[in-house]
């Protein structure tokens, strides 16, 4: 009776021991040692969502960092996409505690994730890599992940009501009934082949199906008496056919080259001299044409180059200075014209008047010709006045077509111009003088 008063104190104390050492376990497994921050996190809730409840574990790369605190399901307000009206939609809130050293980035992620076999879910953290950290009320948190996860998602893929599922999707393709489904259309092809070949039969009596028949016989017929003509084409011993054509033609071929191998084995010295003769030539070619040797022809060309190039400068050169000297020499030029012409006009003048009074040569005049000569010379001196007013004027008209009409009042012809002008009414003034002291005295 004492042994197993004994037996049973000793089960009670294991049991009581046992306890406590889980108890003791679970409570260093929930905690975590140092300083903690808390996070916030909000789930969209969603069939595939696993239980989290306070005490589940946080993980992050694998390693459990902290635990969750608070998590509940709450209710919201949202705009639908579709209609613009507030609808209300359901999350779940979750609060956790992990280690402050770890610094969340903007572009961190938070998943729920179920253990295969059920039970509760943990929560997996992505730290993220962004330079900023992340600063928000709380994270938004993306699809739930795991096993249950997708079974989750299958289950809803092969969902039969809900016409969006994959198995939604074939049904409504499988369905006879809707006029947009596949095997309507394909049920309404087969009544149209149907339709079109009962017509056909009912259209066509039996001659025509005859002919129909006779037709395809026949084609079949010039079928094979073409594979039957190209079979006899393709016959090697045939000479008249495609083939034997094909031999003849090759044999010829064949003939021709072993003609001219033999040809070049024959004349094999003949043709090597050529080939010397056709580098020696390249070679002569070759040195002719290089510009670096000064005897060369290339060179030669390259110097006569040269010398017309410098002759063409010389000529330019003569050409410029020709033009510097008319336009330094104008005056001057124009000044010796005016005295060529003047003395020309003299030679005129005098050539006509021997030839109208040839014994003036050889008889002196008397006081009374010297005195009607003066007359003359005077009325001559009013002519060569009158002619050079003309050369003043065409002079006038020259200088103004080269000026377009308008002559500028400091150009120097115009000046030279009116010198001259002024000089011949100088002379015109004088000559008039002469001629009134010359009819005064007689």
């Amino acid at each position: 009776m004492n042994a197993r008063r004994n037996a049973l104190k000793v089960g009670v104390v294991t049991v009581i021991v046992a306890a406590a050492f889980f108890t003791i376990l679970l409570w260093i497994s929930q905690s975590s040692g140092g300083a903690t921050q808390t996070i916030s996190v909000r789930f969209r809730s969603s069939p595939a969502m696993p239980t989290l409840s306070p005490g589940s574990g946080v993980m992050v790369g694998g390693q459990r960092v902290g635990r969750i605190t608070h998590a509940k399901l709450d209710r919201y307000e949202v705009l639908d996409e579709k209609s613009g009206k507030p609808v209300e939609r359901y999350f779940v809130w979750v609060e956790a505690e992990i280690r402050e050293d770890l610094k969340l980035r903007t572009d961190c992620q938070a998943i729920a994730e179920g253990p295969p076999l059920g039970g509760d879910g943990i929560l997996k953290l992505d730290l993220g890599v962004a330079a900023r950290e992340f600063e928000g009320e709380y994270i938004v948190g993306s699809d739930p992940a795991g096993f249950a996860a997708i079974l989750s998602t299958l289950q809803g893929e092969f969902d039969g009501s809900n016409s969006e599922s994959l198995l939604g999707q074939i049904k409504a393709q499988l369905n006879p009934e809707e006029n947009n489904s596949l095997l309507a259309k394909l049920l309404k092809s087969a009544d149209d082949v149907n339709a079109m070949t009962a017509a056909l039969g009912k259209e066509l009596s039996a001659q025509d199906k005859a002919t129909l028949l006779a037709k395809i016989h026949g084609i079949i017929d010039n079928m094979n008496g073409m594979t039957g003509s190209l079979r006899a084409e393709m016959e090697a011993g045939n000479r008249d056919a495609l083939i034997g054509k094909v031999h003849i033609a090759m044999d010829s071929v064949t003939s021709g080259l072993s003609t001219v191998t033999r040809i070049l084995t024959s004349n094999e010295a003949s043709i090597n001299q050529s080939l010397k003769n056709i580098e020696t030539t390249t070679g002569n070619i070759a040195v002719e044409t290089d510009a670096s040797r000064p005897g060369s022809l290339l060179a030669q060309f390259k110097k006569a180059g040269e010398e017309l190039t410098r002759a063409l400068e010389d000529i330019h050169t003569v050409t410029s200075t020709t033009r510097e000297v008319v336009i330094l020499n104008r005056e001057n030029i124009d000044k010796m014209l005016m005295n060529f012409k003047e003395s020309s006009d003299h030679l005129k003048n005098g050539l006509k008047y021997v030839l109208r009074h040839p014994w003036r040569i050889f008889n002196e005049p008397a006081l009374k010709d010297i005195k009607q000569q003066a007359i003359f010379d005077a009325a001559r001196s009013f002519a060569e006045a009158a002619t050079r007013v003309d050369d003043a004027a065409s002079q006038l008209r020259a200088l103004a077509e080269l000026h377009g009409g308008k002559i500028p009042s400091n150009s120097p012809e115009l000046a030279r111009i009116e010198a001259d002008l002024a000089q011949t009414r100088e002379k015109y003034k004088k000559a008039e003088d002469q001629l009134w002291e010359r009819l005064k005295v007689d």
